[in-house]
């Protein structure tokens, strides 16, 4: 457990959090650090306890998310996410190279979802992006890397270009 010096010394708040929890007296915050590595749990030992909360989006039947992998064949990931009634998605790096626009990115830096089909195609599974689909009820993988981190959280995955 980190315990915040600065949080000792006067009201303060954590920004971010993935979840609250109290032992009964402080409350408890976990909060994505190190870039998004790990999970701090921090306590707060002041009064009153602060925390912003990350919400999550609607739960969709099927998000179809595409990573750099897909940004030469974007038009195929949106035809593919039109043929199933599926919500587009993209990974930061998508999102950076200006093929998705911001509101469609799924991470740390984006959204939460929590499908039960969610379809990710080109995307290398760095935790900054499997963190915001945690609540997905199936994870499908497409990715050419058969060493792909994505395929470590995926419940299915095809070894494959897109």
């Amino acid at each position: 457990m980190i315990m915040s010096e600065k949080c000792k010394q006067h009201v303060d708040s954590c920004a971010d959090c993935t979840m609250l929890e109290t032992d009964g007296e402080n409350l408890i915050m976990h909060r994505p650090a190190q870039g998004g590595n790990i999970t701090a749990k921090i306590k707060c030992v002041t009064k009153p306890q602060m925390a912003t909360v990350r919400t999550k989006t609607e739960s969709f039947d099927i998000v179809v998310s595409g990573g750099k992998g897909v940004s030469d064949s974007i038009d195929k990931l949106y035809e593919l996410a039109e043929s199933l009634g599926a919500e587009i998605g993209a990974s930061r790096g998508l999102v950076d190279m200006n093929k998705t626009p911001y509101d469609k990115q799924i991470g740390l830096t984006g959204k939460t979802v929590s499908p039960k089909i969610y379809i990710a195609i080109g995307i290398s599974g760095a935790i900054h992006h499997t963190c915001a689909i945690e609540g997905s009820t199936t994870v499908i993988a497409i990715n050419p890397d058969k060493d792909a981190r994505i395929f470590e959280y995926a419940d299915f995955g095809i070894i494959d270009r897109f």
